[in-house]
């Protein structure tokens, strides 16, 4: 039994991960920019950690920008725009700017690889992704727009509002008079019972039940995880500190202020996931 459920927990685990983005890890990303396919004739363009990740140089290219590699750093530019990054770095420096990556750029099959809506928002594109079709729209000011063109299908939202399940035990440790957000930081104990992990800066930490961590908000992910093995039932949660993860598949992109909670439901053998702000779990904990 518990060999079972542990076997069970890892299951969820991944799944809070990777929710909203296992079906299109199963195709082939396909880019457009401006309606024009991206050509990769090499490297392609791969999902990892729910992020779509490019080779820097063909997107580059395909938005009107030159690119230049030397001594593991690439510089793009375009017009008055100018970036600079090192492989194995998340910073970024733009003019006298300088941008963190939520992943630093890193060397796959002989092509510098980088996350691809940071790329193509700042050279002054717009992302659109489309999670069933596994399809990246790139637009630019300057394309023009075809009012016989259908638009692009949007996507069916990947989470329903959070809500609470059969068991709350968990929940109500977490949310009610213990988890809390100042000053763009996440402060919470670690309930006893609780398996926890943070996920982040390319590593993987096991979290100490009983013991208070403090996170800031915008990179990683922390999930919780509760076994009642006398019915065979894990309750879990994830706590997203970016907003703007892709495997939240845009649904949070306007919050500010606030972080993501997300919630892993297995009902009659299905799983799905809820999802709302911190600020709503904890109001609605207080009735737990």
């Amino acid at each position: 039994m518990k060999k079972y459920m542990l076997m069970l927990l890892s299951v969820v685990l991944a799944f809070g991960v990777a929710s909203g983005v296992a079906a299109a890890a199963e195709k082939a990303v396909v880019v457009k920019v401006n309606g024009a396919n991206v050509v990769f004739p090499d490297g392609k363009p791969v999902m990892e950690e729910g992020r779509v990740l490019i080779p820097v140089r063909f997107v580059s290219e395909a938005l009107g920008a030159k690119v230049d590699y030397k001594n593991r750093t690439v510089v793009i530019k375009q017009g008055e725009t100018s970036l600079s990054l090192k492989v194995d770095s998340a910073i970024v420096t733009r003019g006298s700017e300088r941008i963190l990556l939520d992943v630093p750029a890193r060397i796959k099959t002989n092509r510098v690889y980088v996350p691809l809506r940071f790329v193509s928002e700042a050279l002054g594109a717009q992302v659109d992704w489309n999670k069933v079709k596994a399809l990246v729209t790139i637009t630019t000011g300057s394309a023009s727009t075809n009012p016989d063109t259908p638009k692009t299908e949007e996507p069916e939202p990947v989470f329903k509002p959070f809500e609470w399940e059969e068991y709350t035990e968990l929940g109500e440790a977490l949310f009610k008079d213990n988890m809390k957000y100042k000053n763009g930081q996440v402060t919470f104990i670690v309930p006893e019972g609780t398996y926890a992990t943070y996920n982040g800066n390319k590593q993987t930490i096991k979290l100490v039940p009983g013991k208070s961590y403090t996170y800031p908000a915008g990179v990683g992910t922390v999930t919780f995880s509760k076994i009642y093995a006398k019915e065979d039932h894990i309750e879990n949660y994830g706590l997203s500190l970016d907003v703007n993860r892709d495997f939240l598949s845009n649904e949070f992109s306007h919050v500010k202020n606030d972080v993501v909670i997300t919630h892993t439901i297995i009902k009659n053998g299905k799983m799905f996931s809820t999802a709302g702000t911190l600020t709503e779990v904890i109001a609605a904990a207080q009735s737990l």
